[in-house]
C-alpha cells in the first residue's frame, strides 16, 4: 500500500490499530468512490449506536489522515470528507490487490500473477475482509489467458453499508468448475437451511428446492454451490464426495426437453452436437437447474433418463412445482421468520427479516438504520408482507421517498386496491439474471399463466378470503365436491401458489382432529382480484355456508372454535346485506362477550340496523341489545344507553323484553349510573330486574334467567354490601349456565362467588377458585376470562397487603387488556395501580395514574360512583401526604391529560 504526496511516496507497513488499517483498506480498494460514513462505520463498528460510531470514525479518520498526510509536505492531501461521505483524491493511494484484480479482469495473467503479493490482510477477520480475501484468491487460482469482463472503476456501484464487497466481483472460477452467478448483497436468515440443503444435495442425487417466486429458492441453491464448490477439505466432505464439475443452469426460456438439454451443454461448455451422456460418463457432476416449473411436465422424464444414465449426478432444482419423480428429495424455502408484533428494538433489529429490509434500505440511503423510532413500523411492514425476501427487497427500495410507516399504512388501507402490487415494484431487474424479479406483479403472472381455467378459478374463489381458510368453505364458494377441491388445493400448494397451515378444529365443528386451511399471501391475492375477480354468486355462497357454519356451532362455543373464522366473519358483517350480517352476528352472539368487534365493524353493523324495517321486531330488538353491550365495552356509554332503551321500545313478546330490560339494568350498573338523572336509582335498576327474572321464566328462557340473577348479585353486592345473599345467586346463576351447556360463563360466576367469599374471609377458597377458572380460560381461549383472574387475583392480594405481588399481576392484566385492546377491562386494570403505587411509596406514578384513570373512566363510561370517588380521595391523600399538595395536583393534572399509550406504558414501568 503506498500514498503518495506531491512526488514524493510514502510506504506505511504497521497502523496504529486495526480499525486504521481496515479503514485505509476499504478506502483503496475502491479509491474513485464517495464511501458514506454510516457505511463505514457498519464495517468497522457492526451493531455500534450510530452517535458512538461517528465518533469513533473521527478519530479513526483524524489518524489515518495523519499518516497519509505528512505535515509540512506541499500538496500532500489523500482524504477529503464531509459530513455525509470521505473520498480518496483521484491518484493519491495506490493498492497491489487493486492493481492486481484490474490486470487479471483484463486477462493479462502474467502482469497479474506479478501484481499479487498474497492473501489480503492476513490476520484481520473482519466479516468483509474475509469475503474480499477469499474472493481475491479464488480470482488468482482461476487466472487464465481469457479476460474477464472489463473492471468500470470510474462508475463504481452504490454498496449497502453493510456489503462485504468492495466492487462487483467476478464468476466463481476454480479449475474444473464452470462459473456460479454472484450476487453482491448478502443473504439473511438462511444459514440452517443452508446448511440442511447442502447436506441434502451430498447425499442424495436429485433435491427439489420449493417455493413461491420471491422466496429466495435461486440465491439458496447458489449459496450452496458456491459453498461446496469451494470447499477446501477443511468442511467434512470426503475427498470420494466432492464433485467434479458444478454447473449453474438457467431455465427461465426453456420449454421443452430439447432446450433443457441444450441449456445444460451451454452451462457446462459442452459441444452442442454432442450427447450428454458421453461426455460426462464417470464424472461426479452437480447441476443447478433453476426455474423448472414451466418444464415439469416434459422435462422431468429427461432429468430421470439422466439420473439412471450417469450414476454420478447430482441435481438440486430450483422449482415452484415438485417433479414429481422416484427418488425426489422435496425441501421448501420458507419464508423468512417474523419478529413477533410489539418486538423490543434490540429483537427486532436481530431478527432477519428486518435486517434484510435495512441492508436493502442503505443501498437506497446510506444513513438508514433501525431505530427507536422505525422499529415498530418495520417489524410491521415485513409482517405485512408475510417474510418473502423478494417482497422485502422491492418495499426497501422505496425508502428513498417513503418511511416504512407510510409504506404500513399503504399496505393497510382497504381504499388502495392493489396497494402490494404497486409498491413492490422497481424500475430495473434483479442483479439482472431475471426480469421477472422486477415486480412482485412479475413474479406473480409467471406462475398465473401457468395454471389452467378451473385452478384459477379456484385461485379466484380462494381470494375472497380475507385470511386462511378450510377447504370445506372454499368447496362451498365454488360449488364443487370437497374431494374435488381439497385436490386441487393440494395442486395449488404444490405449485408454490397456495400456502396450507394446520388448522385447529374442523369448520363442521368437529373437534376428533386438525385440518388444513388454505390462503394466498397479500400480494398473489391483490393480483387474483385484478385478473379475475369474483362474481356476486360466489360472494352469496360464501355468506350462506359462514351463517351455517356459525349456526351450527350452537350458543355455547369456546372462543378458540370462532377464532379461526373471525378475520371472515369481519369481513361478512361489514360487506353482506343487512339481514344477513346481523343473523350471522345473533348466531355469535356468546363470542362477542369474549371479544368484541372492531369499530368499523360495529359502524357497519349499525348501518345495517338502520336498513332493517322499522317498529318492534324480533331482529331490531337482538340488534338493539347487541348493540348496547359492544357500544358500551368500546367506550361509549352514552350510546349503549340509548341502544338498550331503543331494546325495550322495540321488544315484541315478554321473552325479548326480559333481555332487553337485563341489558339495561346492565348498563346503568356497569356506568355507575343508578344514583345518576342520566340513568336510574337502585330501585328502579332493582324492579327491572325483577320483572325480567318473572318474564325469563313464564317462557322458559333460561339465559335470561341466568343474566338477571347475575345482575341481581351484581346490585346486592357492590350497591347494598350483602355479598352472602349476592354469592347465593350467582351460585343459581352458575347452575343455569351449566344447564345451556356454557362452561365459560359457568367459570365466570364461579369468579364472581369467588370475589363475595373473598369479601367474607375465606380468602384460601377464592384463590384455588381463581387458580382455577385461570386454567380453564386458557384451555378455552377466553382471554376476557384470563383478564378477569388477573384482575380478581391482583384485588386480593391487595386485600392480603401484598402490595408488590398485587401490583405484578395487575401488570398482567394491563399487558393483556394492551394486546386485546379491551377497553372496559383496561379501565379497571388502570384503575388498580395507583393506590398499589401509593402503598409502595411510588408517589408520582400513583398520582399520575390515578388522574388518568378517572378520567378515561368519565370520559368513556360515565360518571365515577360513590366507592370510586372514595378511592380517588384515598389515593389523593396517600400522595398528599407524602410529596405535598402542590406537587400532587401539579401532577394529577399531567395524568389526566395523558395518552392511553402513555399510561399504559407508566403502569407497566413502575
Amino acid at each position: 500500500m503506498q500514498a503518495q504526496g506531491g512526488d514524493d511516496q510514502q510506504r506505511i507497513d504497521r497502523f496504529p490499530s486495526r480499525a486504521v488499517a481496515a479503514l485505509l483498506a476499504r478506502l483503496a480498494l475502491a479509491p474513485d468512490r464517495a464511501h458514506p460514513r454510516e457505511e463505514l462505520v457498519e464495517l468497522l463498528w457492526p451493531g455500534v449506536a450510530s452517535g458512538v460510531g461517528r465518533n469513533r470514525l473521527r478519530q479513526v479518520l483524524s489518524t489515518l489522515k495523519s499518516l497519509l498526510e505528512p505535515a509540512g509536505v506541499p500538496g500532500a492531501v489523500v482524504l477529503q470528507a464531509d459530513r455525509l461521505v470521505v473520498r480518496v483524491v483521484r491518484g493519491a493511494l495506490r493498492c497491489d490487490a487493486l492493481d492486481f484484480e484490474i490486470h487479471a479482469r483484463a486477462g493479462r495473467a502474467a502482469q497479474a500473477r506479478a501484481a499479487w503479493g498474497g492473501d489480503l490482510m492476513p490476520g484481520f477477520y473482519d466479516e468483509w475482509i474475509e469475503v474480499e480475501r477469499k474472493r481475491l484468491a479464488l480470482l488468482h487460482e482461476g487466472l487464465t489467458e481469457q479476460p474477464y469482463p472489463p473492471l468500470a472503476l470510474s462508475s463504481p456501484p452504490t454498496l449497502s453499508s453493510t456489503l462485504p464487497l468492495a466492487m462487483p466481483a467476478p464468476p466463481v472460477l476454480l479449475p474444473g468448475l464452470v462459473p456460479l452467478p454472484t450476487y453482491l448483497t448478502r443473504l439473511f436468515g438462511a444459514d440452517q437451511a443452508a446448511a440442511r440443503l447442502r447436506g441434502l444435495v451430498l447425499e442424495r442425487r436429485l433435491v427439489t428446492l420449493l417455493g413461491p417466486g420471491g422466496s429466495g429458492k435461486t440465491r439458496l441453491g447458489v449459496e450452496v454451490a458456491q459453498a461446496l464448490a469451494g470447499a477446501d477439505g477443511a468442511d467434512g466432505v470426503d475427498e470420494g464426495a466432492r464433485f467434479e464439475r458444478i454447473a449453474f443452469v438457467p431455465l427461465v426460456a426453456c420449454n421443452n426437453r430439447d432446450q433443457l438439454r441444450a441449456a445444460i451443454k451451454h452451462a457446462l461448455h459442452l459441444p452442442s452436437s454432442g450427447e450428454l451422456v458421453p461426455l460426462l460418463a464417470g464424472q461426479r457432476v452437480l447441476l443447478v437447474l433453476d426455474n423448472f416449473e414451466q418444464l415439469v411436465d416434459d422435462g422431468a422424464p429427461a432429468l430421470a433418463e439422466l439420473l439412471a444414465q450417469l450414476p454420478a449426478l447430482h441435481l438440486l432444482v430450483t422449482s415452484r412445482r415438485g417433479l414429481g419423480l422416484d427418488g425426489e428429495t422435496c425441501l421448501h424455502a420458507d419464508p423468512l421468520p417474523l419478529p413477533p408484533t410489539g418486538a423490543p428494538l434490540a429483537a427486532a433489529a436481530a431478527n432477519p427479516a428486518v435486517a434484510l429490509f435495512a441492508d436493502r434500505a442503505r443501498a437506497v440511503r446510506a444513513d438508514f438504520h433501525v431505530n427507536q423510532r422505525n422499529h415498530a413500523a418495520i417489524v410491521a411492514l415485513v409482517r405485512a408482507l408475510s417474510g418473502m425476501p423478494l417482497a422485502i427487497e422491492l418495499a426497501a427500495g422505496r425508502v428513498r421517498s417513503l418511511s416504512p410507516a407510510d409504506m404500513v399504512a399503504m399496505l393497510s388501507d382497504a381504499r388502495t386496491p392493489g396497494a402490494h402490487l404497486a409498491l413492490l415494484a422497481r424500475a430495473g431487474p434483479r442483479s439482472g439474471l431475471d426480469p421477472r424479479h422486477a415486480s412482485m406483479a412479475q413474479v406473480i403472472d409467471w406462475s398465473w399463466r401457468l395454471l389452467d381455467a378451473p385452478a384459477q378459478q379456484l385461485m379466484a374463489a380462494l381470494a375472497l378470503f380475507p385470511a386462511d381458510a378450510g377447504a370445506a368453505a372454499v368447496a362451498a364458494v365454488v360449488a364443487e365436491p370437497l374431494a374435488a377441491t381439497a385436490w386441487q388445493l393440494d395442486e395449488l400448494v404444490a405449485q408454490s401458489l397456495v400456502r396450507s397451515e394446520p388448522g385447529a378444529s374442523s369448520a363442521s365443528g368437529d373437534d376428533s382432529g386438525v385440518t388444513a386451511r388454505f390462503g394466498l399471501v397479500a400480494p398473489v391475492r391483490e393480483f387474483v382480484m385484478m385478473q379475475a375477480a369474483p362474481g356476486g354468486q360466489q360472494r352469496q355462497r360464501l355468506q350462506g355456508w359462514l351463517l351455517a357454519w356459525a349456526q351450527a356451532l350452537g350458543p355455547a362455543a369456546a372462543p378458540s372454535r370462532v377464532d379461526a373464522e373471525l378475520p371472515l366473519v369481519h369481513s361478512v358483517l361489514a360487506e353482506a346485506p343487512p339481514a344477513t350480517a346481523w343473523a350471522l352476528a345473533l348466531a355469535l352472539r356468546s363470542y362477542w362477550d369474549s371479544d368484541g368487534l372492531p369499530g368499523h365493524v360495529q359502524a357497519a353493523l349499525e348501518q345495517a340496523l338502520a336498513a332493517l324495517p322499522q317498529g318492534p321486531g324480533a331482529l331490531r330488538a337482538q340488534a338493539h341489545e347487541l348493540l348496547a353491550y359492544l357500544r358500551f365495552e368500546a367506550g361509549f356509554a352514552a350510546e349503549a344507553l340509548a341502544h338498550a332503551d331503543a331494546a325495550l321500545a322495540t321488544a315484541p313478546d315478554p321473552t325479548h323484553r326480559a333481555r332487553a330490560l337485563v341489558r339495561r339494568a346492565w348498563v346503568t350498573l356497569a356506568s355507575g349510573r343508578s344514583d345518576h338523572g342520566a340513568g336510574a336509582t337502585h330501585e328502579q335498576v332493582q324492579a327491572w330486574l325483577e320483572e325480567a327474572l318473572a318474564l325469563a321464566r313464564g317462557s322458559g328462557d333460561l339465559e335470561a334467567q341466568a343474566r338477571a340473577l347475575h345482575q341481581l348479585a351484581v346490585l346486592a353486592s357492590h350497591q347494598h354490601g350483602d355479598h352472602q345473599r349476592a354469592e347465593g345467586l350467582l351460585e343459581q346463576s352458575q347452575t343455569l349456565w351449566l344447564a345451556l351447556g356454557d362452561r365459560r360463563k359457568a367459570h365466570a360466576r364461579l369468579r364472581n362467588r369467588a370475589q363475595c367469599w373473598a369479601q367474607l374471609g375465606r380468602q384460601a377458597d377464592a384463590l384455588v377458585a381463581y387458580e382455577f377458572c385461570e386454567q380453564a380460560a386458557l384451555e378455552d381461549g377466553d382471554w376476557v376470562g384470563q383478564i378477569d383472574c388477573l384482575l380478581s387475583l391482583a384485588t386480593l392480594q391487595a386485600q392480603q397487603r401484598q402490595w408488590q405481588r398485587a401490583l405484578d399481576t395487575n401488570r398482567r392484566s394491563v399487558a393483556l387488556c394492551w394486546q386485546r385492546w379491551h377497553r372496559h377491562g383496561l379501565a379497571y386494570a388502570l384503575w388498580n395501580p395507583p393506590r398499589l403505587l401509593a402503598r409502595l411509596r411510588r408517589p408520582d406514578a400513583a398520582i399520575r395514574l390515578m388522574g388518568f384513570a378517572a378520567t378515561f373512566w368519565q370520559r368513556c363510561f360515565g360518571p365515577l360512583g360513590g366507592t370510586d370517588q372514595l378511592e380517588v380521595r384515598r389515593v389523593r391523600a396517600l400522595v398528599k401526604a407524602q410529596i405535598g399538595a402542590a406537587r400532587s395536583e401539579a401532577l394529577w393534572i399531567e395524568g389526566a391529560a395523558m395518552e392511553v399509550a402513555a399510561a399504559v406504558a407508566l403502569a407497566l414501568r413502575e
